[in-house]
């Protein structure tokens, strides 16, 4: 009977320690399940890395400055404005008139009108089409110059040398034409006026 008793003992005590190591085991899986689970989710991308922040005394590059245009630079965009703004019947100064005189004889279509060009040199300059009405021509040199349809209605042009001058439709209403030397070489006698009136060939009086 003593020995039956150890081993009910024996066996009850396995039992109860068994019990007792359960619990804990299931304790164990529980937190090693839980500690899987809080695993660290990563940060949104825009959170990993911190916009840069400026240096304090950090040297900022400056803009260059453009450069300004060299004066003959200046001075061709300042005659090309000249010329688009005559293509558009802007009226020539008499300043502009001898200025484009230098490197051309052609003023076909240009605005003169009341233009003073006293005594230039005009001869063979192409003037076709232009408006020389009310200009001041006395004494100016138009020998051979073609003035088709160029209008000199009321221009002085007492002592103008038109010779050889090509005149096919010009308009010369109210022109003054005192002692101007007319195409053939005569000169147009006082109170000549639209037209060559009482000419007198410069050898008659001799």
């Amino acid at each position: 009977m003593t020995i039956f008793r150890v081993v009910v003992v024996a066996a009850g005590i396995f039992g109860a320690v068994s019990m007792m190591d359960i619990p804990a085991s299931i304790a164990q899986a529980a937190e090693e399940a839980k500690g899987a689970s809080d695993s660290p989710v990563p940060a949104p991308a825009d959170q990993l890395s911190p916009a840069p922040q400026k240096r304090v005394g950090a040297v900022v590059p400056k803009k260059r400055k453009k450069k300004k245009a060299p004066a003959r630079r200046k001075s061709l965009h300042k005659a090309a404005s000249v010329v688009s703004e005559a293509a558009h019947g802007k009226r020539f100064s008499s300043e502009e008139v001898l200025a484009f005189l230098k490197t051309s004889r052609d003023l076909s279509g240009k605005n003169l009108s009341g233009i003073n060009l006293v005594g230039v040199n005009l001869a063979k300059c192409n003037l076709k089409g232009a408006d020389l009405s009310n200009a001041n021509l006395e004494r100016a040199d138009l020998a051979e110059s073609d003035l088709e349809r160029t209008n000199l209605s009321g221009a002085n042009l007492r002592m103008a040398s038109l010779k050889l001058s090509g005149m096919t439709g010009a308009n010369l209403e109210n022109a003054i034409l005192d002692g101007a030397i007319w195409q053939d070489g005569r000169i147009c006698g006082k109170g000549s006026l639209g037209m060559c009136r009482e000419a007198v060939s410069p050898y008659s009086a001799r």
